[in-house]
């Protein structure tokens, strides 16, 4: 059932201030065990972002309902800037990169590198191109539910369905810090032409080349955030859950083929999302459902 709008709106907390300010505080332990290059400034940094999140969800809601929605998604913004200060964090751990042994046992289970063989089996360029094209649209896809209920003015369903991202993505956050997996982008050689030759082949892999991070690959954040907007889709707005469908499940694929992800990171961040969907279901009785810091 979906909540009615409050007439109030100071009395709303929201669930992404929630998940930042507590991603910050744990990253900023991470940070004080793991002692990487400039750790002491790092773990002042978090500590200070944690100290602003806090001061913030403290002070009153802006009477405005657009600028409450506003402050209420803000933290999504933080995503581009906490994603690559992970491999300055997880460098403690640089000998613990898992990439052997699960790059062993993914082979073992699937009796071969899917990272590889797909791309090899099924060397066609328009299938490789939809495929890019679909991992160019995650921001795009992720988007789409925030900008879909900003316009319906379903302001409680945005500030709950971002918290819930917020939630999922820090997550995945937390495990590239801890479990450092490297994108096969980094160790394999590229694919190669025709398909290097498309459109979407080459912008998709200057965004990754240029805004990847090393050890952040377990689970994918793509696959969890992706999956994970699409169950909320489905949930809140029929509409885009089916405009969206065939643009997740090909990203979905496109992680392994385009030799981003291993199955594996897929298959975990997939079953991360459903997860965190599971908690988002469970209401207003756990962390998910929002308070102050």
């Amino acid at each position: 059932m979906i909540p009615e709008e409050p007439h109030h709106w100071h009395c709303v907390c929201f669930p992404a201030e929630r998940a930042l300010f507590l991603y910050l505080i744990f990253a900023a332990g991470s940070i004080v065990m793991l002692r990487p290059p400039s750790w002491a400034w790092l773990s002042i940094g978090h500590l200070t972002a944690a100290g602003l999140v806090w001061w913030i969800s403290r002070k009153p809601i802006p009477a405005s309902r657009q600028l409450a929605a506003l402050q209420g998604i803000a933290p999504v913004l933080t995503f581009a800037v906490l994603y690559p200060l992970t491999g300055k964090i997880n460098i403690g751990l640089s000998p613990w990169i898992l990439d052997g042994p699960l790059e062993r046992f993914e082979a073992s289970l699937f009796m071969g590198q899917p990272s590889i063989l797909l791309a090899e089996r099924a060397s066609w360029i328009v299938l490789s191109e939809f495929l890019h094209a679909c991992y160019f649209s995650y921001y795009m896809l992720v988007a789409a539910m925030g900008i879909v209920l900003i316009l319906q003015k379903r302001l409680i369903d945005l500030s709950r369905a971002v918290g819930v991202l917020c939630y999922c993505f820090f997550f995945c956050l937390i495990c590239y810090i801890w479990i450092p997996v490297t994108s096969p982008l980094y160790l394999y050689a590229p694919i190669g032409s025709p398909l290097s030759n498309g459109f979407f082949y080459r912008l998709t892999h200057q965004m990754a080349v240029g805004g990847g991070v090393v050890g952040g690959a377990f689970p994918s954040s793509h696959a969890a955030l992706s999956t994970l907007n699409l169950l909320l889709a489905y949930k809140l707005e029929k509409r885009l859950f089916f405009v969206t469908l065939l643009p997740t499940i090909g990203l979905l694929v496109g992680t392994v083929y385009c030799r981003y992800h291993y199955a594996l990171d897929t298959i975990v961040g997939m079953l991360v999302a459903f997860v965190f969907f599971w908690l988002w279901k469970s209401g207003g009785h756990g962390p998910l459902a929002g308070g102050c810091p």
